[in-house]
């Protein structure tokens, strides 16, 4: 998976040499392994995680495996704590684009701020399909036929050629068996 997640890397030109990233790092298994990958590559990255505070303790125990990844790892971490329902009840939307329009405006301001280069999001092939067929039904042109790209201004999506499949084989491969423990005992 290291190679083809290297190969697509390269093919869109992603990641160029001294480029700093901020990745977003939820704590699940996709982000995770989004996070390993970039270790091995050796890339320049901090974690940014986002508590939306919708889970109760699940939400708060999402932020501690974050942060302790992130020591583990030698990694600086962000965290930002949002009131999500607030949010969303003030702009009259749903609180899934409430979340989307908090993270993102988080994340740009955190990168700029730091003066970083790219924001790294996890999203992958079946994400990629599920937005394709959503801005079917909602009646999209082609260019929202078109789904998500690999890099969108500054947002780079380095899985988006994997399989949620090939993220799961990936964590319990022996060679992977750290990254696969850690998700899988959340």
């Amino acid at each position: 998976m290291l190679d083809q997640f290297q190969a697509y890397i390269n093919r869109y030109h992603l990641i160029a040499e001294g480029d700093r990233i901020v990745l977003a790092l939820s704590g699940g298994i996709d982000s995770m392994v989004l996070a390993d990958l970039l270790l091995k590559t050796k890339a320049d990255f901090v974690v940014a995680h986002c508590n939306f505070h919708l889970r109760g303790e699940e939400s708060d125990g999402d932020e501690k495996f974050v942060r302790e990844f992130a020591e583990n790892n030698g990694i600086q971490c962000f965290v930002k704590h949002f009131d999500t329902e607030q949010y969303a009840a003030e702009n009259g939307i749903s609180i899934e684009m409430a979340a989307r329009d908090l993270r993102y405006a988080w994340f740009e301001a955190l990168r700029q701020q730091l003066g970083y280069d790219k924001i790294a999001v996890a999203h992958h092939a079946d994400d990629q399909a599920e937005t394709f067929f959503i801005n079917l039904l909602r009646g999209a042109g082609l260019r929202g036929l078109k789904g998500m790209q690999p890099m969108n201004g500054v947002i780079i999506r380095p899985l988006l050629w994997a399989s949620r499949e090939q993220i799961r084989q990936y964590t319990s491969r022996s060679e992977e068996r750290r990254v696969g423990k850690e998700c899988r005992s959340r």
